[in-house]
């Protein structure tokens, strides 16, 4: 089984799962956040740091 078959399958289990025990995966870029949530409580969160884009002048 090629990778992007064993990625696509995966995915697919993991929503079956997620739609099993009424999880939903709630992404939130702008805070940097990405909860996953039951009955519209938080149940696991992951957090980043927000990535800063500076232009660099050759000087």
């Amino acid at each position: 089984m090629s990778s992007p078959s064993c990625a696509a399958l995966l995915a697919i289990a993991a929503c079956m799962l997620l739609q099993a025990f009424d999880v939903s995966l709630h992404w939130r870029a702008e805070s940097g956040r990405a909860c996953l949530q039951q009955h519209k409580q938080d149940l696991v969160c992951l957090a980043w740091a927000q990535a800063v884009e500076t232009s660099t002048r050759a000087g």
